[in-house]
């Protein structure tokens, strides 16, 4: 059941990463009114080859549950669009997505250093990431951490807090809008049966 939700939950952002990369492509470039921005936020190298966001998103979600008590998910998305075809909706795209559990007690200093790892074992103060290259909404490689120990580190280095918005319309909640640090983390392949080449990402950075 997990493992069902937690892919549920990927395919849904992947979309959502995929459609942003999209209208970017098709509308020019032109800012949407929430915490999305175009410009190469997210930078990395995968296994040696520079990447860059052309669209990227961020947003902190406020939650409280009785093994964590209050806190902050974070997630910062970017996306890529390697080539898309306005006729027919046809198109490549790779997008990366890191979340981030901050307790309630650091929401005003988030700044540290937070271990990447399998998503559905993270606690608070931990991270974990999701990179999918991804064909017309359809098909997809998907990669995450491994299921057990550490695969990586985000560091949050800089931060400003206020008004949460999602495409223009304030969610009355307070959280980051703007993000910045670095990160360096190994995915591996989510479906054994598809690609087995890990994806060693190092030299990453964010500012949103």
């Amino acid at each position: 059941m997990k493992n069902k939700k937690y892919m549920n939950r990927f395919l849904f952002l992947c979309t959502m990463a995929i459609t942003f990369s999209a209208l970017s492509a098709c509308s020019g470039g032109s800012n949407s009114d929430g915490n999305s921005t175009k410009s190469s936020g997210i930078t990395m190298e995968i296994n040696g080859e520079g990447w860059s966001s052309g669209t990227t998103t961020l947003f902190s979600e406020p939650k409280e549950n009785d093994e964590f008590g209050a806190y902050h998910l974070v997630s910062i998305m970017g996306t890529q669009v390697i080539s898309n075809n306005g006729e027919t909706g046809d198109g490549v795209a790779e997008s990366v997505t890191i979340y981030i559990a901050i307790p309630g007690s650091k929401f005003t200093n988030p700044k540290g250093t937070y271990p990447v790892v399998w998503q559905n074992s993270s606690k608070l103060n931990e991270s974990s990431a999701l990179f999918a290259t991804a064909t017309s909404l359809r098909d997809a490689e998907m990669y995450a951490p491994s299921e057990s120990g550490h695969s990586g580190t985000v560091e949050i280095t800089g931060f400003e807090i206020g008004e949460q918005k999602v495409m223009g319309y304030s969610t009355g909640n307070q959280g980051y809008i703007k993000l910045s640090g670095s990160f360096k983390m190994d995915l591996k392949p989510v479906d054994a049966t598809g690609s087995s080449t890990s994806l060693k990402i190092t030299k990453g950075t964010f500012n949103l």
